[in-house]
């Protein structure tokens, strides 16, 4: 079985996640990319180590996406010409010396 290459994690550690059904809240300590399923290491209470937490790659895709920040809207400013671009350049004489 060929398993996806492994994705930019960093945006999900130290991520807060929350457990409706327990009603608990804990911290991403790490993430394991190397099995067919991912697994996050959760961290649901200081001092009381870590939960390993299986997730399907539909979920752990969701989640990824979820931290990312939104793609930049596009300026329009920078295809308008200013006054700046409509001016043109002349290069510099070199001027012998003797």
């Amino acid at each position: 079985m060929r398993f996806p290459p492994p994705v930019d994690v960093q945006p999900l550690l130290g991520l807060s996640l929350r457990d409706t059904q327990k009603g608990r809240e804990g911290r991403i300590v790490g993430v394991d990319q190397s099995q067919a399923t991912p697994v996050l290491w959760v961290c649901w209470a200081p001092g009381q180590g870590s939960e390993r937490v299986e997730l399907t790659r539909e979920q752990f895709d969701a989640l990824l996406a979820a931290c990312r920040p939104p793609a930049p809207k596009p300026s329009y400013r920078a295809a308008e010409p200013t006054a700046d671009t409509d001016t043109q350049i002349e290069p510099r004489r070199q001027v012998a010396r003797r």
